[in-house]
């Protein structure tokens, strides 16, 4: 499965956009800056189920994210947890947690 990172700066705000994250990967991403997480389309969406803190949701939909992030640097932080239903399948889907570290 591909995932991709890249970060861009418009109007002085950090925007960094990882596509099709892993289950476990770890993203340093610096406080003040907006995360977005995009999934491929397909019959399937994928919904939060756990949100650590330091993560305010801006925007959602069936197959990506917006956050902002804010806080101080920990090392502990709880991972987001991201779900996927499957439209021709019932019952708990994949699930990926990604942990968003915040930097200085």
């Amino acid at each position: 499965m591909a995932h991709r990172t890249a970060r861009s700066v418009d109007q002085g705000i950090d925007r960094r956009v990882v596509e099709d994250p892993r289950p476990g990967d770890v993203l340093r991403v610096p406080a003040g800056s907006r995360l977005h997480v995009r999934f491929r389309r397909s019959l399937s969406s994928w919904r939060v189920e756990d949100r650590p803190g330091h993560l305010v949701t801006l925007e959602e939909g069936d197959h990506g994210f917006e956050f902002l992030v804010f806080g101080t640097p920990d090392e502990s932080a709880r991972p987001l947890r991201l779900v996927r239903l499957r439209a021709d399948r019932s019952g708990p889907g994949e699930v990926r947690d990604v942990t968003v570290l915040v930097t200085n």
